[in-house]
């Protein structure tokens, strides 16, 4: 066999190796005159360099080591950020450091962040190095106690203007987040709006779990985003994927194999509902302490269809009240608003060590259909009286009484409402092993979402009130198949379920 050697590269060939030379290039920030000394303001100094990379075509601006302070800076196409071990990227403390841009639809987009990115592509942040937004600058002082310590459970209130979201990419394509922590923004922390085809891949989000608004990642009208991988621990909800009155739909986004810490919500779809939602998965998580495990909600309009969660181990032990496993809603949130719904979810293998109640409900005029509950399993350290809470209760998030007069006090494990084909197959339910409440489950005082409202809870018995296993009205079709199911007292009826043809298989 003959071996015909070429003395010259392909076309092709030589593309492919230009096209590799360009985006291995390094562009150090030191190079550029910054300064990693934790004072000097290197915004422009970063900015040289990423402009110089993606003038050369691409390449991967490097911080190498030190506290490199900064304002905004605007990652640009075919540009890599490496924030390298030993290296901070830490944000002014000062907001007229930073470029005022746009606002976005609520308090929370403002036009102040730390690193932003605009119809670029391929782009990737990455490095073992950490992106501190420096939120505390942009907090109000916390009231403390005599040592000096803050008096919790208190949500933190923020200055007017602060930095939020801390990492602002919209309209962009091809974007890779892997390995960065990402520490104490000031507001959410990480923000993809409008975008296609992202990772973010073992990233860490550290903030204090009562920062104000302090979301983990948002997910705002992105199609094809993967989640993997990830710590996430904050106050406000640690991912949430969402469509505002500015964003196109959202559509494929999976997110799988993290661990997750909040005092709201660990997976949320919504509350912000404009445009439809569809083809959503969430699988083999770890949430802790939060208020809500799973939070699917539908306030403006939009129809939310086929959404996947399954092999999640939950707790919901966060000092707060109506604290709920899963909870699934359809309502408006103005009363001109046009109704949405939610088709097509599956929740299976679910475990969650609970005081609270699943909720599924929708008002008449929306809709919730074939949902199916499979292999869940509640265990009960103690059981929430919910109420005495109920007067007065102003969280969005929570069914309004005026809407489910019976349902927002219905004593159960699952409190299901106005919905069609429910399936709910293979639920097992522990209650109080004994009358004493578990210490770590007695928050001297809990606060209220949405509120400062504090209320203290009587811990002298570990069952506030008895449960019975299902509550249900005006649930049309469907089946409940739980042979296992018992309430939580023998003077309690197993199932409460009124004016509804759902079937009950014995």
């Amino acid at each position: 066999m003959k071996i015909f050697k070429s003395k010259k590269l392909s076309p092709i060939l030589c593309l492919v190796v230009l096209s590799f030379q360009v985006f291995s290039a390094t562009y150090k920030v030191e190079s550029f005159g910054a300064k990693g000394d934790g004072s000097m303001l290197n915004t422009k100094n970063i900015q040289l360099a990423i402009d110089k990379a993606n003038a050369d075509g691409g390449g991967t601006v490097v911080l190498e080591n030190g506290t490199f302070v900064s304002g905004t800076i605007f990652l640009k196409s075919n540009v890599t950020l490496r924030i390298d071990a030993g290296a901070v990227l830490l944000g002014s403390p000062n907001i007229a450091d930073y470029t005022a841009l746009t606002w976005g639809h609520n308090v929370d987009r403002q036009p102040y962040h730390l690193i932003v990115s605009d119809n670029a592509s391929n782009i990737t942040i990455e490095g073992k190095g950490t992106i501190d937004g420096n939120g505390k600058s942009f907090w109000i002082d916390y009231e403390k106690d005599a040592n000096g310590n803050m008096v919790i459970p208190r949500w933190l209130g923020a200055k007017k203007q602060k930095v939020s979201p801390l990492i602002e990419l919209t309209r962009s394509i091809n974007i890779t987040i892997k390995d960065v922590t990402i520490h104490t923004g000031g507001g959410w922390n990480l923000h993809l709006f409008d975008c296609d085809v992202a990772k973010i891949h073992g990233i860490n989000i550290i903030n204090n779990l009562y920062s104000p608004n302090s979301d983990g990642i948002d997910i705002t009208g992105c199609n094809d985003v993967i989640v993997s991988d990830c710590y996430i621990k904050t106050c406000d909800d640690a991912i949430s994927l969402k469509t505002t009155e500015d964003s196109r739909e959202c559509h494929r986004v999976t997110v799988t194999n993290c661990i997750i810490e909040t005092l709201c919500v660990g997976f949320k779809i919504g509350t912000e509902s404009n445009k439809d939602i569809t083809d959503v998965t969430f699988n083999n998580c770890i949430i802790n302490k939060s208020s809500r495990a799973i939070g699917i909600y539908v306030k403006d309009g939009a129809i939310y269809d086929r959404i996947c969660i399954s092999n999640i181990t939950s707790n919901t032990n966060a000092p707060l009240i109506f604290n709920r496993p899963i909870q699934i809603m359809v309502n408006q949130r103005n009363e001109k608003d046009k109704l949405g719904g939610i088709r097509n979810v599956l929740i299976s293998n679910f475990t969650c060590e609970t005081e609270g109640r699943i909720m599924l409900t929708c008002v008449k005029g929306g809709f919730i259909e074939n949902v199916v509950l499979r292999d869940i399993v509640l265990s009960y350290p103690m059981i929430e009286d919910p109420t005495p809470f109920i007067a007065g209760a102003s969280s969005e998030q929570f069914p309004k009484a005026i809407d489910h007069p019976k349902a927002v006090g219905a004593l159960a494990a699952i409190v299901a409402e106005n919905i069609t084909n429910l399936v709910v197959e293979n639920l097992t339910i522990q209650w109080p092993l004994t009358n004493n409440t578990p210490i770590m489950w007695q928050h001297p005082e809990r606060i209220e979402n949405g509120s400062q409202r504090i209320h203290k809870l009587d811990y002298s018995k570990a069952k506030q009130t008895e449960f019975s296993g299902f509550w249900g009205n005006n649930l049309k079709g469907g089946y409940i198949n739980a042979p296992l199911l018992k309430s939580s007292s023998n003077k309690k009826a197993v199932y409460n379920i009124i004016n509804s043809t759902i079937k009950i298989i014995k």
